[in-house]
Parts: C-alpha cells; structure tokens; sequence
C-alpha cells in the first residue's frame, strides 16, 4: 500500500465527538481506564479542606518522589507534558532556525511542540524490532541546522538508550526524551526517565499513573530548571513576582491534581505489576494463533508495558470488528508526516507498515482473565 493510500486510511473518517462518545459507550471492555478509590478522594478532601488549591504541598511532594523514582536531581510539574517539552526546548534554547528530529511514529504533541517554539520538525522512521528511533535512522534525517533528537519511548518501549545517548553526544546533539508512558520502566539498570538533557512524563487518563491530566518535567540540571519555572510562571520566577523575565505561559498544575498523583504513587507498584502479568496472559493464550504477534518489548530493559500491541495483516477490520463486540481495540500512532498540518513527501517504510498493521487491545491493570479471554477467543474466531 502507498503512502497515498495510508493518508486516505487516516482522513476518511470524520467522526463527530458525538459519534466517538457513542462508540465507547458500547465498549463493555474499554481500551483503557483509570483505576481510582478512596486513597485520592482522602487527599483531595485535604486539599479542600486547606482551601489552597493551586500548587502547593502536594504538587511539591509529587516533584520530590517522582525526582527519586526517575533517578534525577530535579522535576518540575506542568499542566501535561506537552507543555513541559515546550518549555523544555524553549529553555535550551532550540527555536526559528533549528531543526528536531523526531519519529514520525510519534503523537502529534511532539511534532507540534517543536513547531510551536519555532523550531522544525524532520521526521525519521523508526526500527521494527523497538518502535523507536536509532542512530541509522536519526543519520538518514541529519543536517547541518539539526539541533536536537526528540526520542519517544513508544509504548514505553525504548532501543539502546546507550548508544543513542552516544551518537547525539559525538555528534553535538541535545538529547530530549519523551518517556510519557515509560514511568516505573528500566534500561540496563538505569531508569528509562534518567536519559537525555530532561525527559517528560504524562498523567493524562490512560497512563499508568493518572491525574486526569498533567506532566512533569525531570532533568539534572538546575539551570534548566531555573528557566522552565520562568516560562511555566507567565515569564516570572514565581508565582507573586511581578517582574516579567520572558514571553511565558501558564503551564501550571493543580494542587488537585497533585493529591490524586500522590496517592496513585503509593498504587504504582501493583499497577506496574498487573501491566506485565496481562501482557503475559495476551502472550499465553495467543501462542498458537499464527495470523497474530504481539509485540515483544525490550529484553535489556525491565519495561513497563503501556499497551498491548499486536499485529495483523490488516488492523482496521480486525478493530471495526473487535468494536462491534464491545471489546475497545485503537489503531496505533498515525504517521506524522502524512496528517494534513504537516503533509510531508517523504517515505518511511516501517512506520508506513506499523500502522497499517498493528492496533492497540485494551491493557487496563483492572482487566480480569475472563476479559482476556474473551478478547482473545475473539481474535482467533475473527481468523477462523
């Protein structure tokens, strides 16, 4: 199939907000859902309670562990992690002039983060065997004006982060990584989050920690962080200055949302621990399918699985099928380079396969064996 044709796969449906509500709503077995309870509701009574509700104890407490848990010096809470790599780059000083190589493979908040600050993105493909980049084809991309790689850990999968880290290092380049979905995982004994110049984190509702929305930002590097809270503040130091150092934003978290995020760290661990166990179960009980394969993620790192990937021949009819059983099933990451904002020429090989062929099955830490079952047992009768 042509890029041409991928396009068209990608913009012939236009589905209302209505219609998209409406389709999961008939889900009996969602993609993903949050897992929530009485932990977060006894720190958001806190938060009420004290009557201060933007940033402030919590949102501090929640920097601090997750610093630890990621192995870095410093964090800093945003609004999601789109903003934190906006302000990121911005305090790098990457923008008009520069280029970002990123995975086409990618959400579109990365291409347009670096669009954003003025920068440009130059799409890359991606290696099969890890949906990530590497240095052959972050090479491919590079020129003279590149200035930074945006690495995405897809899925919360990663390649060899060390040698990574090296070809950006010989070759002058800033290393920002994207592990949004990576929290809790490991590469060679080093966490995922402790890579790059800083790396970005998201809470959004379906990650393994959520706090509806939100991101953080995690570096070694308090200069760094000094210019981020400049851009996070509305160009100030702090909330209460009334001096404007920048052209800032408000990228700002709530105290709200940082209760719920401490409270879902002391869960973090079981939810960690529930996403591999259902990975396995996917693996056991499509073992002898042959018209299936369920990606395998990295075995140099211990990874946390943000989704069950698997892949078909064809993944649109499988997940219009899967859906008009109630089972929610999504495509993977759409090419960047084809949506309509961006409508690149280029050709990527890999990332052009990985759509048409490889689809999201639900993974929530709340999915029971049954629900395993049934999803598979409906897989293998789609082949029959």
């Amino acid at each position: 199939m042509t890029p041409k044709n991928i396009s068209l796969t990608i913009s012939e449906k236009d589905i209302s907000y209505e219609e998209y509500i409406a389709r999961i709503d008939k889900e009996k077995i969602p993609v993903y859902e949050p897992s929530l309870g009485d932990e977060e509701l006894s720190n958001l009574s806190i938060v009420i309670s004290s009557n201060w509700i933007s940033e402030g104890k919590y949102t501090r407490e929640f920097e601090a562990r997750l610093a630890e848990l990621c192995q870095r010096s410093y964090s800093v809470a945003f609004s999601n992690a789109t903003s934190a790599l906006i302000a990121g780059m911005k305090s790098l000083g990457i923008g008009t002039g520069d280029e970002v190589i990123v995975p086409s493979f990618s959400h579109s908040a990365d291409a347009n983060s670096i669009s954003v600050i003025g920068a440009t993105p130059v799409f890359a493909d991606v290696e099969k065997d890890t949906l990530c980049l590497s240095p052959d084809t972050i090479g491919v991309s590079l020129t003279e004006k590149t200035k930074a790689v945006l690495y995405i850990c897809a899925y919360g999968n990663v390649g060899d982060l060390d040698q990574i880290s090296e070809f950006c290092k010989a070759h002058n380049l800033i290393l920002i990584n994207d592990c949004a979905p990576a929290l809790g995982g490991s590469y060679r004994g080093k966490s995922i989050a402790s890579y790059g110049a800083f790396s970005v984190l998201s809470f959004f509702a379906d990650k393994t920690i959520t706090t509806g929305e939100g991101g953080m930002l995690l570096t070694d590097d308090i200069g760094l962080v000094s210019e981020c809270n400049i851009y996070k503040h509305d160009g100030r130091k702090e909330r209460g200055h009334g001096l404007i150092e920048r052209q800032g934003y408000n990228f700002r978290i709530s105290e709200f949302q940082s209760a719920v995020g401490v409270a879902q760290l002391g869960k973090l661990d079981h939810k960690i621990l529930r996403k591999k166990q259902i990975l396995e179960h996917y693996g056991k009980m499509l073992s002898g399918s042959t018209k299936t394969n369920i990606f395998s993620f990295n075995s140099d790192g211990d990874i946390v699985p943000h989704r069950i990937v698997l892949f078909v021949d064809a993944a649109i009819p499988l997940i219009d099928h899967l859906g008009t059983l109630g089972i929610g099933a999504r495509p993977l990451f759409s090419p960047m380079h084809l949506q309509p904002c961006y409508d690149r020429p280029e050709i990527f090989k890999i990332t052009d396969k990985i759509y048409l062929e490889g689809l999201e099955l639900p993974s929530s830490p709340t999915l029971s064996i049954m629900d395993i079952e049934y999803i598979t047992n409906s897989i293998k009768e789609y082949f029959k």
